[in-house]
């Protein structure tokens, strides 16, 4: 993020600090499709990355005043939504039986298609902490520095993390290409 995009954010931001709706607004349509796309691949429910970004704007709106400047705007924003996911997470495990990891990749390659992408798939098999890890990383740009404002977590967890989601993708990744391939050959 340039300093020039920085310091409009924050100035948006200190808008809708004092009220502004229209300023809300603004920045709701800035953010909106990142928060989205990095909610959505953290959630597997469309309706509860919906209602998760509602709860992230929310606190965006509510608590606009109290942003300090000490991380970048996004970082802040990203660090709500992070925590806000988390606690969804939380929330749908304990209504779910726990995954039987034992089947591992065979099991996913079984239920993929060409169609299917593989990264995505492969993702929803990684422990909650692994996927964020990654797609705050590989989908929406931020450094192990910022990942770990958004997470509170000290770096060397974040790239731990980032070492064991990596581990997890050599094995899942192959797999979900072999079955591809296997399904392209039994369909020709």
């Amino acid at each position: 993020m340039t300093n020039a995009s920085n310091a409009n954010d924050l100035a948006l931001l200190y808008r809708v600090g004092r009220g502004d709706r229209g300023a809300f607004s603004e920045l709701y349509r800035l953010y909106q499709p990142r928060l989205y796309g990095y909610l959505r691949r953290l959630l597997p429910d469309p309706t509860t990355v919906e209602e998760v970004l509602d709860d992230v704007m929310l606190v965006v709106w509510k608590d606009a005043r109290k942003f300090r400047g000490r991380s970048a705007m996004s970082t802040w924003i990203f660090g709500i939504a992070y925590r806000k996911a988390m606690t969804a997470i939380r929330s749908e495990l304990r209504y779910q039986a726990p995954l039987d990891r034992s089947t591992d990749a065979n099991a996913i390659a079984d239920k993929t298609s060409p169609d299917i992408d593989w990264i995505r798939a492969a993702l929803v098999h990684l422990s909650p902490d692994h996927r964020q890890v990654v797609e705050l990383t590989y989908f929406s740009g931020f450094s192990y520095a910022e990942i770990a404002a958004i997470a509170s977590c000290p770096i060397n967890t974040v790239k731990t993390r980032m070492f064991h989601a990596r581990r997890r993708l050599k094995v899942l990744l192959p797999a979900l290409a072999g079955q591809a391939r296997e399904h392209d050959r039994e369909h020709a």
